[in-house]
């Protein structure tokens, strides 16, 4: 893998090594995801070759169905706690280390000052390290040398560092950049990304107009690029990261929703074109097609009547399955759907419960969701929810669904988010980011609905 790929994985991974060691020791994870991990195991040794995506009603060639069987697993890796406890106190190690030798080098640099290879690994030495001031510094300081020969690198890494900084304004700057300078692949796309997911659900953005440009005009820099390629069925390609088409068409479909809120820029003559787009021809028999659907019908749904009245399920209390509705059409609902492949889970529904502690929320989820096979009861599920569920804030309640009630939200990808008020869903998407989170956040308390 690539360095930048796992740069930006570690960014999104590690949020600071206290944070990280308190919430390992907080949620006895040491114990816990290794039973979970051993649970899961066992279970999908059972499955045999059952998929666990779900089918796709046009039969997918051989590579085709490939990609949709990896999905989940693809999915859970793309996420920012997938390492193991044992990778965590590894990295906590290493992270440490790196911060104390970045503080230590980038104290007197007249040794390497002119080496721009030097240069650049401290830059990388320091970010390891969350040492994002040294690693700006040092980073102006090479792309300061009369002709630094890894530029492109250098700009990606200073928006890193900026955003380590708390300076998405900086960021930006450094991404108007790399476009400028730069043909438009993966690491661009991705870059922007970042700086997205800094910028979207800061408060006030609805207000602040330069916040609203921002966010509209890289969302607009995304879609030059991307709609007429996936328009052609294509995504980006590269030699360490690439972008499926699914990819960015989701990214596109987060746009509108960006820009939507805002009220910035054309929102719905780019979700009929992403529609139009959708519903071309060669996306049947792809494993492209599903997801995309999903996120088109998930951002369909918002500011329209829920899609349910009522939840109804099994609660997990105190270890035992409690038969539980859930009236959706009166008062504010928080949904989580997840599922256990997704790693993140545990630490967003944490994070959300801190920042809304008065406002009940349901995680929910399927049997079916779970294992790929049918919507039935399962020992080793259970045992694994039982576990997760010690991690959970109190107001935070797994709620266990048929797969027809979980799927009516078009949630193919997990944790999601769904926020419903007086039978209304306010917002609907995946929980991939901080940005992504305190938008849900946002729509609790934002009396505006979107028609």
């Amino acid at each position: 893998m690539g360095y930048l790929v796992w740069s930006m994985k570690l960014a999104r991974s590690v949020h600071s090594i206290r944070t990280l060691l308190t919430d390992w020791l907080y949620l006895r994870r040491t114990s816990l995801i290794c039973s979970i991990g051993l649970v899961l195991i066992i279970l999908l040794a059972k499955t045999g070759d059952r998929a666990l995506a779900q089918g796709n009603p046009t039969p997918l060639s051989p590579s085709e169905a490939y990609k949709a069987a990896m999905a989940p697993f693809n999915a859970a890796k793309a996420q920012p706690d997938d390492l193991t406890d044992a990778d965590k106190i590894a990295l906590g190690i290493g992270v440490a280390q790196a911060s104390r030798d970045c503080l230590r080098l980038s104290a007197d640099t007249n040794a390497f000052a002119s080496d721009p290879k030097e240069l650049l690994a401290l830059s990388e030495l320091c970010i390891f390290g969350q040492q994002y001031e040294p690693a700006r510094a040092t980073l102006v300081r090479y792309l300061a040398l009369p002709q630094p020969p890894d530029k492109k690198l250098a700009l990606v890494l200073l928006t890193r560092a900026l955003l380590g900084l708390g300076e998405p304004d900086g960021a930006e700057l450094q991404v108007e950049s790399l476009l400028k300078e730069y043909p438009y692949d993966a690491q661009i796309h991705f870059a922007i990304d970042q700086v997205l997911d800094a910028l979207e659900g800061l408060e006030g953005n609805s207000r602040n107009p330069i916040r609203a440009w921002q966010l509209s005009h890289l969302c607009n820099a995304q879609n030059i690029v991307t709609l007429p390629l996936i328009a052609g069925g294509k995504g980006l390609e590269g030699k360490d990261i690439s972008a499926s088409p699914s990819v960015l068409f989701a990214d596109a479909v987060r746009c509108v929703a960006i820009t939507d809120a805002l009220r910035q820029g054309p929102a719905q003559d780019t979700f009929r074109q992403l529609t139009a787009i959708a519903e071309q021809p060669n996306w049947v028999g792809t494993a492209d097609l599903e997801p995309m659907q999903a996120a088109l019908q998930r951002q369909t749904m918002v500011g329209r009547r829920a899609p349910l009245a009522e939840l109804h399920g099994h609660l997990l209390s105190h270890g035992a399955l409690v038969p539980h509705a859930v009236p959706l059409m009166h008062g504010t609902v928080v949904l989580l759907p997840f599922a256990l492949w997704a790693p993140s889970f545990p630490n967003v529904a944490s994070y959300l419960g801190r920042l809304a502690p008065q406002q009940p929320i349901y995680a929910i989820t399927s049997w079916g969701a779970n294992t790929g096979l049918d919507d039935v009861p399962s020992k080793q599920m259970l045992m694994a929810l039982r576990l997760w569920q010690e991690t959970l804030p109190a107001h935070v309640s797994i709620l266990i669904v048929p797969d027809a009630e979980l799927s009516a939200f078009h949630d193919d990808s997990f944790p999601s988010g769904v926020v419903i008020r007086d039978g209304v869903v306010r917002s609907n998407f995946v929980l991939s980011s901080r940005g992504a989170q305190r938008m849900l956040l946002r729509a609790l308390t934002d009396p505006s609905v979107r028609p």
